[in-house]
Protein backbone atom coordinates (compact mmCIF):
# COMPACT_ATOMS: atom_id res chain seq x y z
CA UNK A 1 0.00 0.00 0.00
CA UNK A 2 1.77 2.96 -0.78
CA UNK A 3 0.19 6.65 0.11
CA UNK A 4 0.20 9.42 -2.56
CA UNK A 5 0.97 12.52 -1.67
CA UNK A 6 4.10 14.36 -0.46
CA UNK A 7 4.10 14.46 3.36
CA UNK A 8 7.44 12.35 3.97
CA UNK A 9 9.68 14.84 2.41
CA UNK A 10 11.77 15.85 5.53
CA UNK A 11 12.81 12.95 8.00
CA UNK A 12 14.14 13.20 11.66
CA UNK A 13 17.72 13.73 10.70
CA UNK A 14 17.09 16.36 7.65
CA UNK A 15 14.21 18.10 10.16
CA UNK A 16 16.77 18.08 12.86
CA UNK A 17 19.29 19.24 11.26
CA UNK A 18 18.42 22.20 9.76
CA UNK A 19 16.13 23.41 13.01
CA UNK A 20 19.51 23.35 14.55
CA UNK A 21 21.33 25.58 12.41
CA UNK A 22 17.89 27.99 12.48
CA UNK A 23 18.89 28.01 16.42
CA UNK A 24 21.86 28.52 16.53
CA UNK A 25 21.47 31.74 14.09
CA UNK A 26 19.13 32.69 15.99
CA UNK A 27 20.92 32.33 18.94
CA UNK A 28 23.66 34.66 17.42
CA UNK A 29 21.41 36.94 15.90
CA UNK A 30 20.46 37.90 19.36
CA UNK A 31 23.93 38.00 20.89
CA UNK A 32 24.70 40.83 17.48
CA UNK A 33 21.54 42.56 18.51
CA UNK A 34 21.96 42.99 22.20
CA UNK A 35 25.79 44.08 21.70
CA UNK A 36 24.41 46.57 18.97
CA UNK A 37 21.73 48.01 21.66
CA UNK A 38 24.02 50.45 23.58
CA UNK A 39 25.74 51.89 20.58
CA UNK A 40 22.40 52.94 19.12
CA UNK A 41 21.68 56.31 19.27
CA UNK A 42 18.69 56.72 16.95
CA UNK A 43 15.70 56.63 19.83
CA UNK A 44 12.92 54.54 18.00
CA UNK A 45 15.37 51.82 17.11
CA UNK A 46 17.04 51.76 20.42
CA UNK A 47 13.53 50.90 21.75
CA UNK A 48 12.67 48.27 19.52
CA UNK A 49 16.22 45.95 19.52
CA UNK A 50 15.52 44.81 23.07
CA UNK A 51 11.51 44.12 21.79
CA UNK A 52 12.79 42.24 18.93
CA UNK A 53 15.41 40.32 20.43
CA UNK A 54 13.26 38.74 23.04
CA UNK A 55 11.14 37.88 20.59
CA UNK A 56 14.02 36.31 18.16
CA UNK A 57 14.94 35.00 21.85
CA UNK A 58 11.53 33.15 21.98
CA UNK A 59 11.93 31.10 18.69
CA UNK A 60 15.52 30.61 20.06
CA UNK A 61 14.24 29.02 23.23
CA UNK A 62 11.21 27.04 21.54
CA UNK A 63 13.91 25.70 18.49
CA UNK A 64 16.25 24.67 20.93
CA UNK A 65 13.53 22.46 22.73
CA UNK A 66 12.32 20.95 19.45
CA UNK A 67 15.72 19.85 18.36
CA UNK A 68 16.63 18.31 21.96
CA UNK A 69 12.50 16.14 21.50
CA UNK A 70 14.06 15.32 17.53
CA UNK A 71 17.20 14.11 18.67
CA UNK A 72 16.51 12.01 22.20
CA UNK A 73 18.27 11.19 24.09
CA UNK A 74 20.84 13.33 23.44
CA UNK A 75 20.83 16.45 25.45
CA UNK A 76 23.86 18.58 23.53
CA UNK A 77 23.56 20.42 20.69
CA UNK A 78 26.69 20.62 19.04
CA UNK A 79 27.69 23.48 16.09
CA UNK A 80 29.45 20.89 13.91
CA UNK A 81 29.19 20.79 11.10
CA UNK A 82 27.69 24.49 10.53
CA UNK A 83 30.99 26.07 11.83
CA UNK A 84 31.63 28.17 9.08
CA UNK A 85 27.91 29.01 8.50
CA UNK A 86 27.50 30.88 11.39
CA UNK A 87 31.08 31.66 11.11
CA UNK A 88 29.94 33.69 7.88
CA UNK A 89 26.73 34.93 10.07
CA UNK A 90 28.38 36.44 12.38
CA UNK A 91 29.96 38.98 9.98
CA UNK A 92 26.56 40.87 10.44
CA UNK A 93 28.10 42.26 13.18
CA UNK A 94 30.79 44.19 11.58
CA UNK A 95 28.33 47.08 10.63
CA UNK A 96 29.94 50.68 10.21
CA UNK A 97 28.03 52.17 12.25
CA UNK A 98 23.91 51.41 13.94
CA UNK A 99 21.75 52.56 11.70
CA UNK A 100 23.76 49.71 8.58
CA UNK A 101 23.37 47.02 11.15
CA UNK A 102 19.15 47.87 11.86
CA UNK A 103 18.65 48.16 8.15
CA UNK A 104 20.34 45.03 7.71
CA UNK A 105 18.19 43.48 10.01
CA UNK A 106 15.13 45.06 8.16
CA UNK A 107 16.17 44.56 4.29
CA UNK A 108 18.21 41.31 4.40
CA UNK A 109 18.01 39.17 7.29
CA UNK A 110 15.07 39.46 8.21
CA UNK A 111 13.91 38.67 4.87
CA UNK A 112 15.96 36.02 4.51
CA UNK A 113 14.36 34.27 7.52
CA UNK A 114 11.05 34.49 6.19
CA UNK A 115 11.64 33.42 2.97
CA UNK A 116 13.98 30.29 4.48
CA UNK A 117 10.91 29.38 7.10
CA UNK A 118 8.21 29.90 4.64
CA UNK A 119 10.25 27.50 2.65
CA UNK A 120 10.51 24.64 5.62
CA UNK A 121 6.69 24.99 6.08
CA UNK A 122 5.89 24.34 2.69
CA UNK A 123 8.37 21.18 2.78
CA UNK A 124 7.05 20.02 6.54
CA UNK A 125 4.67 17.72 7.50
CA UNK A 126 2.04 19.15 9.60
CA UNK A 127 0.77 15.97 11.10
CA UNK A 128 4.13 14.36 12.37
CA UNK A 129 5.96 17.43 12.62
CA UNK A 130 3.13 19.60 13.82
CA UNK A 131 5.29 21.05 17.09
CA UNK A 132 7.91 22.46 14.39
CA UNK A 133 5.02 23.68 12.31
CA UNK A 134 4.11 25.78 15.06
CA UNK A 135 7.03 27.11 16.25
CA UNK A 136 8.08 28.78 12.73
CA UNK A 137 4.40 30.24 12.56
CA UNK A 138 4.49 32.22 15.08
CA UNK A 139 8.09 33.04 14.17
CA UNK A 140 6.96 34.13 10.73
CA UNK A 141 4.19 36.18 12.95
CA UNK A 142 6.96 37.71 14.57
CA UNK A 143 9.05 38.65 11.42
CA UNK A 144 6.17 40.27 9.98
CA UNK A 145 4.97 42.67 12.69
CA UNK A 146 8.93 43.20 13.02
CA UNK A 147 9.07 44.53 9.20
CA UNK A 148 6.54 46.86 9.75
CA UNK A 149 8.29 48.61 12.26
CA UNK A 150 11.49 48.49 11.24
CA UNK A 151 10.15 50.66 8.44
CA UNK A 152 8.76 53.16 10.73
CA UNK A 153 11.88 53.46 12.60
CA UNK A 154 14.33 53.44 9.98
CA UNK A 155 12.08 56.44 7.65
CA UNK A 156 12.63 58.69 10.95
CA UNK A 157 16.39 57.60 11.29
CA UNK A 158 17.35 58.48 7.78
CA UNK A 159 16.12 62.16 8.37
CA UNK A 160 17.34 62.46 12.01
CA UNK A 161 21.03 61.25 11.17
CA UNK A 162 21.14 61.30 7.31
CA UNK A 163 24.71 61.43 7.59
CA UNK A 164 24.90 57.73 7.97
CA UNK A 165 22.81 57.00 4.74
CA UNK A 166 25.68 56.22 2.23
CA UNK A 167 27.56 53.99 4.68
CA UNK A 168 24.51 51.67 5.21
CA UNK A 169 23.65 51.70 1.77
CA UNK A 170 26.97 50.88 0.83
CA UNK A 171 27.19 47.89 3.50
CA UNK A 172 23.06 46.40 2.39
CA UNK A 173 24.62 46.62 -0.91
CA UNK A 174 27.45 43.95 0.17
CA UNK A 175 25.62 42.08 2.37
CA UNK A 176 22.64 41.70 -0.97
CA UNK A 177 25.80 41.14 -3.49
CA UNK A 178 28.25 39.00 -1.77
CA UNK A 179 27.41 38.16 1.89
CA UNK A 180 23.80 35.88 0.59
CA UNK A 181 26.27 34.08 -2.13
CA UNK A 182 28.91 33.16 0.87
CA UNK A 183 26.08 31.76 3.20
CA UNK A 184 24.63 29.91 0.81
CA UNK A 185 21.34 27.71 0.74
CA UNK A 186 20.08 27.40 4.93
CA UNK A 187 18.58 24.37 3.46
CA UNK A 188 20.69 22.01 2.60
CA UNK A 189 21.65 20.21 5.04
CA UNK A 190 24.94 19.87 3.65
CA UNK A 191 26.46 23.56 4.04
CA UNK A 192 28.24 25.02 1.50
CA UNK A 193 28.59 28.49 3.38
CA UNK A 194 32.05 30.09 2.99
CA UNK A 195 33.13 32.74 5.29
CA UNK A 196 36.38 34.12 3.16
CA UNK A 197 33.97 34.73 -0.04
CA UNK A 198 32.71 38.13 1.78
CA UNK A 199 34.73 40.65 3.38
CA UNK A 200 33.12 43.21 5.53
CA UNK A 201 36.28 45.85 4.93
CA UNK A 202 35.50 46.03 1.20
CA UNK A 203 31.54 47.45 2.23
CA UNK A 204 32.50 49.68 4.94
CA UNK A 205 32.23 47.10 7.79
CA UNK A 206 34.94 47.00 10.94
CA UNK A 207 35.73 45.24 13.79
CA UNK A 208 32.96 45.24 15.68
CA UNK A 209 33.47 46.19 19.94
CA UNK A 210 30.25 47.12 22.23
CA UNK A 211 29.98 51.06 23.44
CA UNK A 212 30.69 50.82 27.10
CA UNK A 213 29.20 54.58 26.89
CA UNK A 214 25.30 54.61 26.00
CA UNK A 215 24.82 56.54 23.50
CA UNK A 216 21.66 59.04 22.86
CA UNK A 217 19.32 60.63 20.56
CA UNK A 218 20.76 64.24 19.89
CA UNK A 219 16.59 65.45 19.90
CA UNK A 220 16.29 64.99 23.64
CA UNK A 221 17.86 67.21 26.15
CA UNK A 222 21.02 65.55 27.12
CA UNK A 223 22.24 65.69 30.47
CA UNK A 224 24.76 63.17 32.09
CA UNK A 225 22.44 62.64 34.95
CA UNK A 226 18.82 63.01 34.27
CA UNK A 227 17.78 64.20 37.81
CA UNK A 228 19.35 66.12 40.59
CA UNK A 229 18.84 63.00 42.73
CA UNK A 230 20.28 61.16 40.43
CA UNK A 231 23.81 63.14 41.39
CA UNK A 232 22.73 64.00 44.78
CA UNK A 233 20.82 61.41 46.62
CA UNK A 234 20.07 64.16 49.10
CA UNK A 235 18.06 66.05 46.95
CA UNK A 236 14.94 63.71 47.56
CA UNK A 237 12.36 62.74 45.03
CA UNK A 238 10.06 65.26 46.23
CA UNK A 239 6.02 64.68 46.07
CA UNK A 240 3.26 65.78 44.27
CA UNK A 241 3.86 67.21 40.72
CA UNK A 242 7.53 67.36 41.42
CA UNK A 243 7.25 63.65 42.08
CA UNK A 244 5.18 62.52 38.70
CA UNK A 245 7.75 64.39 36.35
CA UNK A 246 10.27 63.18 38.76
CA UNK A 247 9.47 59.10 37.76
CA UNK A 248 8.60 59.67 34.41
CA UNK A 249 11.95 61.12 33.72
CA UNK A 250 13.89 58.14 35.84
CA UNK A 251 11.63 55.84 34.02
CA UNK A 252 12.60 56.93 30.35
CA UNK A 253 16.25 57.25 31.87
CA UNK A 254 15.85 53.15 32.65
CA UNK A 255 17.21 53.04 29.38
CA UNK A 256 20.14 52.35 31.24
CA UNK A 257 19.33 49.28 32.28
CA UNK A 258 17.87 48.16 28.75
CA UNK A 259 21.53 48.71 27.91
CA UNK A 260 23.25 46.46 30.61
CA UNK A 261 20.86 43.98 30.46
CA UNK A 262 22.00 44.04 26.58
CA UNK A 263 25.31 44.11 27.64
CA UNK A 264 25.46 41.22 29.99
CA UNK A 265 23.53 39.34 26.96
CA UNK A 266 26.23 40.30 24.95
CA UNK A 267 29.56 39.29 27.41
CA UNK A 268 27.92 36.24 29.23
CA UNK A 269 25.25 35.16 27.10
CA UNK A 270 27.31 32.88 24.42
CA UNK A 271 28.98 30.90 27.48
CA UNK A 272 26.15 30.36 29.50
CA UNK A 273 23.34 28.07 30.04
CA UNK A 274 20.74 28.37 27.56
CA UNK A 275 17.86 29.82 30.27
CA UNK A 276 20.28 32.69 31.21
CA UNK A 277 19.48 34.01 27.64
CA UNK A 278 15.96 33.37 27.65
CA UNK A 279 15.75 35.28 31.28
CA UNK A 280 18.38 38.23 29.87
CA UNK A 281 16.02 38.86 26.89
CA UNK A 282 13.07 39.30 29.19
CA UNK A 283 15.13 41.42 31.51
CA UNK A 284 16.65 43.26 28.84
CA UNK A 285 12.94 43.78 27.05
CA UNK A 286 11.24 44.80 30.58
CA UNK A 287 13.66 47.65 30.97
CA UNK A 288 13.17 49.13 28.15
CA UNK A 289 9.40 49.02 28.63
CA UNK A 290 10.11 50.87 31.59
CA UNK A 291 11.74 53.32 29.51
CA UNK A 292 8.78 53.87 27.46
CA UNK A 293 6.69 53.88 30.48
CA UNK A 294 8.36 57.27 31.21
CA UNK A 295 8.30 58.19 27.62
CA UNK A 296 4.99 57.85 27.02
CA UNK A 297 4.03 59.94 30.02
CA UNK A 298 6.02 62.63 29.48
CA UNK A 299 4.66 62.66 25.83
CA UNK A 300 0.64 62.57 26.64
CA UNK A 301 1.61 65.05 29.13
CA UNK A 302 2.92 67.57 26.16
CA UNK A 303 6.22 67.54 26.98
CA UNK A 304 8.39 67.52 23.13
CA UNK A 305 12.16 65.54 23.05
CA UNK A 306 14.02 68.23 23.69
CA UNK A 307 12.18 68.96 26.94
CA UNK A 308 13.17 65.54 28.15
CA UNK A 309 16.05 64.96 30.18
CA UNK A 310 17.94 62.09 29.21
CA UNK A 311 21.57 61.04 30.46
CA UNK A 312 23.77 57.90 30.95
CA UNK A 313 25.73 57.56 33.80
CA UNK A 314 24.42 54.52 35.19
CA UNK A 315 25.25 52.10 32.44
CA UNK A 316 28.34 54.51 31.79
CA UNK A 317 29.34 53.34 35.59
CA UNK A 318 30.05 50.10 34.48
CA UNK A 319 32.36 51.08 31.64
CA UNK A 320 35.38 49.86 33.12
CA UNK A 321 33.84 47.25 35.07
CA UNK A 322 33.96 43.37 33.99
CA UNK A 323 31.30 41.84 32.98
CA UNK A 324 29.84 39.69 36.33
CA UNK A 325 30.21 43.02 38.01
CA UNK A 326 27.69 44.98 35.44
CA UNK A 327 25.34 41.87 36.22
CA UNK A 328 26.17 42.93 39.64
CA UNK A 329 25.41 46.60 39.14
CA UNK A 330 22.07 45.85 37.43
CA UNK A 331 21.29 43.30 40.12
CA UNK A 332 21.92 46.12 42.73
CA UNK A 333 19.44 48.88 41.51
CA UNK A 334 16.84 46.52 41.17
CA UNK A 335 16.82 44.92 44.78
CA UNK A 336 17.80 48.33 46.47
CA UNK A 337 14.82 50.15 45.22
CA UNK A 338 12.39 47.77 44.52
CA UNK A 339 10.46 48.80 47.53
CA UNK A 340 10.10 52.62 46.10
CA UNK A 341 7.94 50.81 43.75
CA UNK A 342 4.62 49.56 45.35
CA UNK A 343 4.80 52.53 47.86
CA UNK A 344 4.89 55.21 44.48
CA UNK A 345 2.21 53.13 42.80
CA UNK A 346 0.01 53.47 45.98
CA UNK A 347 0.37 57.04 46.07
CA UNK A 348 0.29 58.23 42.82
CA UNK A 349 -3.49 56.14 42.68
CA UNK A 350 -3.97 58.30 45.94
CA UNK A 351 -2.85 61.84 43.95
CA UNK A 352 -5.42 61.01 41.41
CA UNK A 353 -2.38 59.98 38.64
CA UNK A 354 -3.79 56.56 37.86
CA UNK A 355 -1.69 55.90 34.67
CA UNK A 356 1.60 56.80 36.83
CA UNK A 357 -0.07 54.41 39.08
CA UNK A 358 -0.21 51.68 36.50
CA UNK A 359 2.87 51.85 35.42
CA UNK A 360 4.26 51.45 38.70
CA UNK A 361 2.23 48.59 39.15
CA UNK A 362 3.93 46.93 35.98
CA UNK A 363 7.33 47.96 36.83
CA UNK A 364 7.17 46.42 40.74
CA UNK A 365 6.28 43.49 39.36
CA UNK A 366 8.50 42.94 37.03
CA UNK A 367 11.61 43.87 39.44
CA UNK A 368 10.20 41.11 41.29
CA UNK A 369 11.20 38.90 38.70
CA UNK A 370 14.47 40.64 37.96
CA UNK A 371 15.62 40.66 41.82
CA UNK A 372 15.31 36.76 41.08
CA UNK A 373 17.07 37.21 37.91
CA UNK A 374 20.17 38.56 39.54
CA UNK A 375 20.62 36.70 42.79
CA UNK A 376 20.73 33.22 40.81
CA UNK A 377 22.24 34.50 37.73
CA UNK A 378 25.11 36.02 39.61
CA UNK A 379 25.47 33.59 41.59
CA UNK A 380 25.70 30.80 38.60
CA UNK A 381 28.43 33.40 37.15
CA UNK A 382 30.59 33.60 40.13
CA UNK A 383 30.24 29.52 40.87
CA UNK A 384 30.95 29.17 37.24
CA UNK A 385 34.33 31.38 36.57
CA UNK A 386 35.26 30.24 40.82
CA UNK A 387 34.94 33.94 41.82
CA UNK A 388 34.84 34.11 45.94
CA UNK A 389 32.53 36.85 45.52
CA UNK A 390 28.80 36.32 46.71
CA UNK A 391 25.60 38.39 45.41
CA UNK A 392 25.65 40.83 48.15
CA UNK A 393 29.19 41.70 47.44
CA UNK A 394 28.14 44.00 44.54
CA UNK A 395 26.49 46.36 47.00
CA UNK A 396 29.41 47.99 47.99
CA UNK A 397 30.54 47.58 44.06
CA UNK A 398 28.09 48.70 42.72
CA UNK A 399 27.86 51.91 45.16
CA UNK A 400 31.68 52.26 44.38
CA UNK A 401 30.99 52.09 40.33
CA UNK A 402 28.20 55.05 40.76
CA UNK A 403 29.90 57.37 43.24
CA UNK A 404 33.21 57.14 41.04
CA UNK A 405 31.04 58.40 37.87
CA UNK A 406 29.48 61.30 40.10
CA UNK A 407 32.74 62.55 41.68
CA UNK A 408 33.57 63.29 37.81
CA UNK A 409 30.80 65.98 37.90
CA UNK A 410 32.04 69.28 36.83
CA UNK A 411 30.55 72.69 38.07
CA UNK A 412 28.94 73.40 35.00
CA UNK A 413 26.82 69.72 34.51
CA UNK A 414 25.97 70.20 38.01
CA UNK A 415 24.65 73.85 37.40
CA UNK A 416 23.29 72.68 33.43
CA UNK A 417 21.37 69.40 35.96
CA UNK A 418 19.50 72.09 38.12
CA UNK A 419 18.87 74.26 35.25
CA UNK A 420 17.10 71.50 33.69
CA UNK A 421 15.49 70.38 36.85
CA UNK A 422 13.89 74.17 36.80
CA UNK A 423 13.01 74.57 33.26
CA UNK A 424 11.64 71.05 33.49
CA UNK A 425 9.10 71.88 36.29
CA UNK A 426 8.07 74.82 34.70
CA UNK A 427 7.00 73.61 32.07
CA UNK A 428 4.91 70.81 33.45
CA UNK A 429 3.50 74.07 35.33
CA UNK A 430 2.76 75.40 32.09
CA UNK A 431 1.68 72.14 30.51
CA UNK A 432 -0.76 72.18 34.05
CA UNK A 433 -2.42 75.79 32.96
CA UNK A 434 -2.50 75.25 29.29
Amino acid sequence: MTAHNSRATLMVPDSAAILKRFYFLLRELVLMQAGWMPGTAHWACKLLLPELLWQDQQTVHALRQRVLELRYPEREIDLSPDERLVACWHHLIEAPQPQAFVEALAKVVKPLLKQVFTTYLDRADALDDGPTVRILKIALTDIDEQLGRWDEAIADARKVYPELIDSTNRWLEGLKSTWLAAIGDLLDPQSSADETRFSPAKFGGKPFAISRLGQRDKRFRLVRFGWPDALDPAFGAGEGMQLQIRQAVHHINEVWAAEMAAACIYDLGAGADAEFLTDAARWCYDEIRHCRMGYTRLSDWGFKMSEMPLGSFSYDAGANADAITRLGIIFYFESTYIHTKSKRMHYFGEFGDRVSSHDMDFDWADEQIHAHYGSHWLKYFLEKSGDPRKPIDFRDQSEACVKAIRATATEKEKKELMETFEQTMARAKELIGA
